[in-house]
């Protein structure tokens, strides 16, 4: 069958399936997902837990092996999947379609998938596991629908937001779910059930003792490059995920190509403030920004973003992502040698 996130709890307190596939690249929700069938599972008598992690040598066979092995800690198990950006291939989907006509006793199976395209979804695997049991996609929260789930998502925290300070986040925290998340449970801890307004979240994406992501946009964008330098070290040593660095860098390189793009063909800077929902106090800056540098500039900042993902993907090797990282930074500020 086919659920949708939110309908996730709903099934799990109904009955627990043999088998999830759960699928998409919003890490937060993906996570969520699987942490809520892991609990499920747990009050159910599920208190072994075992994790496979697929690459190019992955055997197959260890899954069905796994399957039919007798534990001495537990009569019932969990097993998890992680097939990442791989796709199970032709060992893969057989093995999955003969796990799904064994349907262990007392085992239940979740794969945890990034986004599968539509061949995918109508693959005989993907079939047999629909039929024996769920198939949860998670899609990506769009630009329109950020300040409803970040509305929804602080009720559900029981954190009251006032339109204003609603709008900063979303402003903020556009298209990264985990960092808007980890943002609300810090504002929870610092105002509980107070209203917060716009100086709170101001308060709170500023906080002096600490660094945040956004202060290292911020100085990027002022072209303020030591004081970036300081804060990327900063960050590194608190054990930021890059990712959150790439994804807020990048966010930053795209407005100002935008930018860049419209000056060059005599387009109001208001109308690409419009589109991506910039908060009136950064429209100057960026602005700003955008006149340091060129089109094309801009488009090799990008390119190195690709390269970022993929050192912290795994897919190339090449070079640590902080360092890249910096490297970006730096020709945000448009230190020379970057432009």
């Amino acid at each position: 069958m086919k659920l949708r996130p939110e309908q996730l709890n709903g099934s799990l307190k109904k009955s627990l399936l043999p088998i999830y596939l759960i699928s998409g690249d919003e890490t937060l929700l993906v996570q969520e997902a699987v942490d809520a069938i892991r609990q499920s599972a747990r009050e159910n008598g599920y208190d072994e837990r075992h994790v496979f992690d697929v690459d190019r040598q992955f055997d197959w066979n260890s899954l069905l092996e796994d399957a039919n092995a007798l534990s001495l800690f537990s009569d019932k198990k969990l097993t998890e999947l992680k097939l990442g950006k791989f796709k199970p291939g032709t060992p893969g989907s057989k093995a999955l379609q003969h796990y799904c006509e064994l349907n262990p006793d007392d085992n239940i199976l979740v794969i945890i998938a990034n986004k599968l395209d539509s061949a995918a979804l109508k693959s005989k695997w993907a079939q047999a596991i629909d039929k024996l049991g769920a198939i949860v996609q998670v899609w990506p929260v769009s630009l329109e629908e950020m300040p409803r789930w970040l509305a929804q998502r602080a009720r559900q925290m029981q954190l009251q937001l006032d339109k204003d300070a609603l709008d900063l986040l979303t402003d903020r925290l556009e298209g990264n779910l985990l960092a808007a998340h980890q943002e609300l449970e810090k504002l929870r801890l610092l105002y509980g059930r107070e209203t917060i307004d716009l100086k709170a979240v101001e308060a709170s994406v500023g906080d002096s003792a600490r660094y945040d992501i956004f202060d290292l946009t911020d100085a990027c964008i002022a072209g303020k490059a030591k004081q970036a330098v300081k804060i990327s070290a900063h960050l590194k040593m608190e054990g930021l995920e890059p990712s959150i660095v790439l994804w807020a860098l990048s966010k930053e390189i795209r407005t100002l190509y935008a930018l860049a793009q419209a000056q060059q063909q005599n387009i109001p800077p208001q109308s690409i403030f419009k589109q991506f929902r910039i908060f009136p106090k950064r429209q100057q800056p960026l602005l700003n920004a955008s006149r340091r540098h060129s089109i094309k500039t801009l488009s090799n900042l990008l390119d190195q973003s690709k390269q970022v993902d993929d050192l912290i993907k795994g897919v190339s090797k090449d070079a640590p992502p902080w360092d890249k990282l910096d490297g970006i930074a730096m020709g945000i500020c448009s230190v020379q040698g970057f432009n």
